[in-house]
């Protein structure tokens, strides 16, 4: 084994941990509908949430990501055919948060998937955060989102977005803001005024939620997008802000991403699941090995094993191997 390895999963919430004490803290609500197509086939037969990051759920980071920003109950929207996030989001819970399950029924939306949380909803500030987003350092400065939380509940606004500079605004929702109130929504701008896009976590009030139940906009196909219903009321004059997130947003949204997000996260050459068997092997850097996982004779460096897999005499860099015998060149 070539350098340090770590046979454990590891959380990035420990005990010592100060989670912001909020007086009133909003709900949280996780959306994690979606069939990850850009991430087949590791993602075959997984629901996104359960998209492995360092060995761990992507489901078990939205929690942790939560509870640093002071939110201490959470509602998990699974859809329809989904019966193994609720569980997975309960054993990866963090101490100190509460978690509930919804189902969302049919895939008609991330406004229908908001919806689907129901009476938990009811009176409540909400802080929205899709499954795939992983944001990392700036935990408590300027910008943090434990900050933008507290700003949103003092900002008597019914909506708030937080947000990252990016190098291609025109592939993504982009916001333009005075300060910190927002101006102008885009959409994939042809033209765009700004470079701070949506990063997949929106802040809303009850005022909001009861908008979105009586009068959600709909969207071509059909489907109730929190996003588009945002961007009218904000047209109607309904008061929205938004802050820059002053740390790493991490992609996880293809093959290629999630294995540099896994570099980024990385801290030793090789990170193995503690039931994985691993033979006469040469690992890192940037190797994960997931749950079950037979390794022999293998050379890998950028890559990662997935829970199941079976390698015997392997010499890889920049792939990705999944439990079916598959490997994926990214």
């Amino acid at each position: 084994m070539a350098g340090e390895a770590l046979r454990y999963y590891r959380s990035t919430v420990s005990e010592g941990d100060l989670v912001p004490d909020l007086d009133n803290p909003p709900l949280g609500v996780i959306l994690t509908g979606g069939k990850a197509t850009r991430l087949r086939p590791l993602s075959e037969g997984m629901p996104k949430s359960l998209i492995p990051l360092l060995n761990r759920p992507l489901i078990a980071y939205s929690m942790e990501m939560l509870l640093r920003a002071g939110i201490t109950e959470a509602v998990v929207v699974v859809g329809g055919q989904d019966d193994r996030t609720g569980p997975a989001a309960r054993e990866a819970a963090p101490t100190g948060m509460t978690v509930h399950v919804a189902v969302q029924a049919e895939p008609r939306g991330s406004g229908d998937a908001l919806l689907a949380a129901g009476a938990y909803l009811d009176g409540r500030y909400v802080v929205v955060a899709a499954v795939d987003t992983v944001l990392r350092g700036n935990e408590e400065g300027p910008g943090s989102l434990g900050e933008q939380v507290r700003s949103f509940l003092a900002s008597g606004m019914d909506a708030w977005y937080v947000l990252h500079e990016t190098d291609r605004p025109r592939e993504m929702g982009i916001v333009v803001l005075d300060g910190e109130r927002v101006l102008h929504l885009e959409e994939k701008p042809a033209e765009p005024r700004s470079n701070l896009a949506l990063v997949g976590i929106w802040m809303v009030s009850p005022r909001a939620v009861e908008r979105l139940r009586a009068h959600p906009a709909l969207s071509p196909r059909g489907e109730i997008e929190l996003s588009g219903t945002l961007s009218v009321m904000h047209e109607e004059g309904y008061p929205m802000g938004g802050a820059e997130f002053r740390g790493e947003w991490l992609d996880t949204g293809t093959l290629a991403s999630l294995l540099a997000t896994q570099r980024a996260l990385l801290t030793v050459p090789a990170l193995i699941a503690p039931d994985a068997s691993v033979e006469d092997c040469t690992l890192g850097p940037n190797v994960v090995v997931g749950a079950g996982a037979r390794l022999r004779r293998c050379t890998l460096r950028d890559a990662l094993v997935a829970p199941g897999a079976r390698l015997d005499g392997v010499v890889a860099g920049g792939e990705v191997f999944t439990a079916d015998g598959t490997r994926t060149r990214v």
